[in-house]
């Protein structure tokens, strides 16, 4: 007999408040259809609140500052009587103490653990809803995940789901270490991932630990077709935070090879914005740039619709699987992109250009100009919607995600 599940439990990392986590913007409306009733628990929430639907209750954030505020962070989570001997066992166990970036990376962790376990107020909350009946899905595989191990030790009978991205999976992002696997994936009793090549990393290197795997992509909607463009200038748009492993830098550099006129728009922000600001003024003429910066994602999806873009480009060192590609290609945009992760997925010769990540800069204008000189750029576009439509529709990925989650 097939059980369903009517409560679900969100850990989310500031969702829905500001202007991060838009991929689960989208997939939240399916939850809500598909739950009585969804309760959000985000770790922080700073800037503005995303309106939700009635049957989704959104409860205060576990922390009443931005855990990137370091000072208050380490204030918060030593001066408390949450739990802590597991974490010292692990920082023994695994010879943390020998490591000064992993050292970090455990104390980063272990302060944001107990910082949020030691608000009594959102546990109290959080147990409140737990039943045999309620799933808790942790968005991301760190963090408020770490509740979760917590939580079954009063409340074996929950299910407990968490998805896998990047920097919540691959080590390599944290000094090659990722604190409390042991401690969590034993507890977790689905393990989600965005991409085949994460779910690989993961079961090579945990595979005793973890209970079930699957494979569920994100997805984004459908908002029409990109218009042609009908100038003769060629519309080139990246769309990323900026930091350096989004390198565009390099991306910067392969257009002063060209030697061609185009048009780069780049929207998104970061640490990095003024530095490139100031490095494209050294741009020949040739090379109209327009910084849109930090946008909503309901304000890049209007951009899409209403102005030309001839190819979208990701020159990533590293990635998940960008919902930035996923976006392009469901308006029919073609899409040239590094073989970082799970982009090989749903990039290739067929909807753009699949390169290496350690492209050159003289190849990485090769290929631009060589996409640019096609003649026939209509089948590309065509192909990139029709590759969203097969692996990256949102009503077709969420919702067979939200039937999964009922029947866990």
């Amino acid at each position: 007999m097939i059980t369903t599940n009517h409560t679900l439990i969100v850990l989310t990392d500031s969702f829905p408040y500001g202007l991060k986590e838009t991929f689960l913007e989208n997939e939240v409306p399916f939850l809500a259809e598909a739950f009585d009733v969804v309760h959000l628990f985000p770790l922080h929430g700073e800037g503005s609140f995303r309106p939700q639907a009635s049957n989704v209750v959104v409860h205060s954030p576990f922390l009443s500052f931005n855990p990137k505020n370091q000072k208050r962070l380490f204030m918060a989570g030593l001066f408390n009587r949450s739990p802590l001997g597991f974490a010292l066992k692990e920082w023994i166990a695994k010879s943390v103490y020998k490591h000064p970036l992993q050292w970090r990376v455990w104390a980063a962790a272990l302060l944001v653990f107990r910082a949020s376990v030691a608000n009594q107020k959102r546990m109290a909350e959080l147990r409140a809803l737990l039943s045999e009946h309620t799933v808790v899905y942790s968005y991301w595989g760190d963090k408020l995940a770490l509740l979760i191990p917590e939580l079954k030790i009063e409340h074996e009978s929950f299910k407990s789901v968490v998805r896998f991205h990047r920097t919540d999976l691959y080590e390599a992002f944290k000094g090659g270490y990722i604190p409390f696997r042991s401690i969590l994936l034993p507890k977790v009793d689905h393990a989600v991932f965005i991409s085949n090549d994460g779910k690989r990393y993961l079961e090579t290197k945990y595979r005793s630990l973890i209970r079930h795997s699957h494979l569920f992509r994100l997805g984004v909607a459908d908002h029409g077709v990109n218009p042609a463009n009908a100038a003769q200038i060629f519309h080139l748009v990246s769309c990323s935070y900026m930091v350096p492993v989004k390198r565009i830098p390099l991306l910067m550099d392969a257009l002063k090879l060209l030697h061609l006129p185009v048009r780069w728009t780049h929207i998104g922000s970061g640490p990095l914005y003024q530095s490139i600001l100031k490095n494209a003024a050294s741009l020949p003429d040739y090379i109209q740039t327009e910084w849109l910066g930090e946008k909503s994602n309901s304000e890049v999806l209007a951009y899409y619709a209403a102005t030309p873009v001839d190819l979208f480009i990701n020159v990533s060192e590293s990635e998940g699987v960008p919902v930035s590609i996923m976006e392009a290609l469901s308006f029919g945009i073609p899409v040239m992109a590094t073989n970082a992760g799970g982009t090989g997925e749903i990039v290739d010769e067929q909807v753009g250009a699949l390169l290496p990540v350690d492209i050159s800069l003289s190849d990485l204008a090769k290929a631009i100009r060589q996409f640019m000189e096609q003649p026939d750029k209509t089948t590309l576009r065509l192909n990139a919607r029709k590759r969203w439509q097969e692996r990256c529709d949102a009503e077709s990925n969420f919702r067979a995600f939200a039937t999964f989650l009922l029947t866990v």
